[in-house]
């Protein structure tokens, strides 16, 4: 290659910063050029390498171009195009002059250098990446350079198409092209300061404007505030991809945050990547510290061939809630709610505003009888007492589990279950049922199955009239139904207090449908476990809520009954809203239609008004007997609501009305409905998985909602905006000055932090493994018969 001498370029006269600078282009003059010959030779040929890599000083090369300085900062990118006779192109930046580097000028740090550079690569539309430097015998770096990031020259690889097994090759969008553009600095050792040395503003490609200037990969750093918010969002089951969204809708516009879509997908995936085979360890590890420092925490683990197997948990506000709320209690397994296929067990009960809330969870790898005896042992080990009766799903495993270690407690299985299996096994019983016949059979079945006033042997007789009406005496399964149907039947629970309160597991099925949307199939156990402290926080904000809304309003009183504001003062907001519809109806629904006295005794016949008559009786009443005994004021009703939901019937209140009694008796007020059972300061704690400390966590809430206030109040007048900024800029330097401990900028630290869990050096408990859910199978999904040709 020749040399070029860079006189040999005319010199362009300075131009004026205007919108058309960015578009002009001025032409080397081809006259001191040779023409380009008509032959595959191009020795002859000019472009920017050749002119750049032949000239020794690169700001021999900038004086070649006359660059206008401005006095402002143009509104928009200003380049400078310059053309060779080839085609060949320089893009040269024109920026503020108070942000061009200046040979010679002293820049302080090396740290201030780099900084400087970069912002005037900012504002240049380029991009700037560390170069190679120098150091002394004291390994003080004494020269160094930094350049554009399209420096250097692409790689090229060979791929052989026809190999199938080859190892792809990941496409790169930011290719090199060879650019020249850089600075070197070199170090003072007179100040011990640096000065650039060389300066070099000419590239051979097109600077990105200043419109793009946000999906540039130094805008596109994710600062902490966008990576807290894809963690928080990660834990209440939002994907990355609608967590910018939502952000990008918070701050106006994508083009306000640091960050496309993808680089939100990253940061997700370091979180991942950053727990990964340490998962179960740091799970583990984190448990056993909140176990050894928190006041009646509760953690238990298994592990099986140094792989973790099952866990259990429960915080101090789940065992007083089930310390008040025991006498009845369901659990049920549910799945897809972490990468590993680990069941998810919650133990669910019923508050005093009859709603769910969660005990105790576990966790378990499969569901073999020995899993779940493990699982209620930690149960009973941790708890003490026995709940009054389990309800479950018609599961062989759990029933076995219960019987090893509930020696008092009843078990009822789940009658929705049953019922939904009904029409496959009367169509397996009978082929050749009729439509129409199977929905007497379904009706018939039904009321005799839900019936929660009739006895037993009533039961009895009408399920073996069903059978032989429909020749079904001999099926294995209802033979079978009918031998357990002390499990199931609710004529069998009549006299077990509060039986009616749980005849399914659907308040399972509730909260494990609450719990999955905070949870999803692919998250870790780390992660699973944040999801799920944000579950347990939502339920318990919601009782908070009930709580004070208890408190704080005073219910509308519908009677002139003085019971009624008794039962007012008495019962939370939901309940009390319970006992109201009784005693309303006691007062206008029921009638005395006779009354007899034998010894202390009362004894009532009410008469229940219906709006429909009764098909077997043909008339709109029905009759209970109440028994009130004037000397203790006992009061049982035949209907025995009090029995199965620990409140008084309308019969019972239209007895007590009848003889002129303005409070409920002690006896009927059962502690678990009434006001105030769990207190406040601990109703209101939080036992973070994440170390959240819930002070710091108001106070970072409540200076985020004075800024917010603030920026209200300035949004509409631009000068007092452009103060406040500053101002802000000015505190944050302060604060910056005045940390003596800043906080972690290298990613693992960050994460670590962010996450409140520490990666282990080493694990002993190694990851469960990656199974198959109940029900799944390996066989290929049967074809349509219309397919299979």
């Amino acid at each position: 290659m020749e040399s070029i001498d860079p006189n040999i370029v005319t010199r362009s006269p300075a131009k004026a910063p205007s919108s058309s600078s960015s578009n002009s282009v001025d032409s080397i003059n081809p006259t001191r050029f040779p023409a380009k010959a008509p032959s595959t030779s191009t020795s002859n040929s000019v472009d920017e390498r050749e002119i750049i890599s032949e000239v020794e000083n690169y700001a021999d090369i900038s004086n070649i171009f006359s660059v206008p300085v401005l006095k402002e900062t143009p509104k928009t990118n200003v380049t400078q195009t310059f053309q060779t006779p080839d085609g060949s192109q320089f893009f040269v930046p024109i920026v503020d002059y108070k942000r061009q580097p200046v040979i010679g000028r002293n820049y302080g740090s090396l740290e201030r250098c780099r900084k400087m550079y970069h912002e005037y690569a900012y504002y240049s539309g380029f991009e700037i990446r560390k170069g190679s430097q120098k150091t002394n015998l004291s390994g003080i770096v004494r020269q160094k350079y930094y350049l554009c990031h399209r420096a250097g020259e692409r790689k090229k690889v060979n791929i052989d198409s026809l190999e199938r097994n080859e190892k792809q090759v990941r496409k790169s969008s930011m290719e090199s092209t060879g650019c020249k553009a850089r600075v070197r600095f070199d170090l003072d050792y007179l100040n011990e300061t640096y000065i650039i040395a060389d300066f070099h503003a000419i590239h051979n490609h097109e600077l990105v404007p200043r419109e793009y200037r946000h999906l540039c990969k130094t805008d596109r750093q994710l600062k902490y505030a966008e990576q807290l918010f894809v963690y928080n969002a990660s834990i209440s089951n939002v994907g990355p991809t609608k967590a910018h969204q939502l952000y990008s809708n918070l701050k106006g516009s994508s083009l306000n945050v640091n960050g496309t879509v993808d680089d939100f997908r990253n940061w997700k995936r370091d979180l991942n990547v950053y727990i990964n085979e340490s998962d179960a360890q740091i799970l583990v590890n984190k448990m056993m510290e909140m176990r050894e420092h928190i006041p009646g925490f509760a953690f238990e683990y298994k592990v099986d061939k140094s792989e973790l197997h099952s866990l259990f948990w429960a915080d101090n506000v789940a065992r007083r809630n089930y310390e008040e709320f025991s006498d009845i209690m369901s659990f049920d397994a549910t799945y897809r709610t972490n990468r590993y296929n680990m069941m998810f067990v919650p133990f669910t009960g019923i508050d005093n505003h009859n709603k769910c809330v969660t005990f105790a969870v576990g966790l378990i790898r499969d569901e073999k009888q020995e899993t779940y005896t493990w699982l209620l042992k930690c149960f009973m080990d941790n708890f003490k007492k026995e709940p009054t009766m389990v309800v479950t799903d018609q599961d062989k495993a759990m029933e076995i589990g219960i019987k090893n270690i509930f020696k008092t407690a009843k078990h009822r299985l789940c009658m929705w279950h049953i019922t939904q299996k009904l029409p496959t096994k009367i169509r397996e019983a009978t082929p050749s049922i009729e439509d129409e016949t199977e929905r007497d059979f379904k009706s018939r079945f039904d009321s005799i199955v839900w019936n929660i006033h009739m006895e037993p042997k009533t039961f009895e007789e009408k399920w073996e009239k069903l059978m032989i009406d429909f020749s079904l005496q001999n099926d294995n399964w209802f033979k079978y139904m009918f031998q357990i149907r002390s499990k199931w039947i609710p004529a069998y629970f009549i006299d077990t207090l509060m039986c009616g309160l749980m005849r399914t597991t659907s308040r399972s099925e509730s909260e494990n449908a609450f719990f999955s949307h905070f949870t999803r199939s692919a998250s870790n156990l780390v992660s699973f476990m944040s999801g799920f402290e944000s579950a347990m926080m939502k339920q318990r904000s919601k009782q908070e809520k009930l709580d004070a809304e208890t408190i704080k309003k005073t219910p509308i009183l519908n009677t002139k009954l003085k019971i009624e504001m008794h039962a007012s003062k008495l019962y939370t907001k939901t309940i009390f809203e319970m006992i109201q519809k009784e005693i309303e109806a006691g007062l206008y629904d029921c009638l005395v239609a006779q009354m007899t006295v034998e010894e202390e005794c009362q004894i009532y016949i009410i008469n229940k008004m219906l709006k429909r008559k009764v098909k077997e009786t043909g008339q709109n009443v029905i009759q209970y007997k109440v028994l009130h005994n004037l000397e203790d004021g006992s009061v049982v009703c035949t209907c025995r609501q009090y029995l199965r939901l620990g409140l008084l019937c309308r019969h019972c209140f239209s007895v007590l009305k009848n003889n002129n009694i303005d409070e409920i008796h002690a006896q009927y007020i059962m502690r678990r409905w009434t006001k105030g059972i769990i207190p406040p300061d601990l109703r209101s704690s939080r036992n973070r998985f994440d170390n959240g400390n819930v002070g710091t966590q108001k106070m970072v809430a409540e200076a985020s909602s004075v800024f917010e206030d603030c920026l209200h109040l300035v949004v509409n007048d631009d000068e007092k905006l452009k103060e406040f900024l500053e101002r802000v800029k000015s505190l944050k330097s302060e604060v910056e000055a005045d940390m003596a401990n800043q906080p972690p900028k290298k990613k693992n630290e960050v994460i670590s932090r962010m996450m409140g869990v520490e990666k282990p050096d080493s694990n002993e408990i190694k990851n469960p493994p990656v199974g198959v859910y109940k029900g799944c199978g390996t066989v290929n999904r049967i074809m349509a018969v219309r397919r299979k040709d």
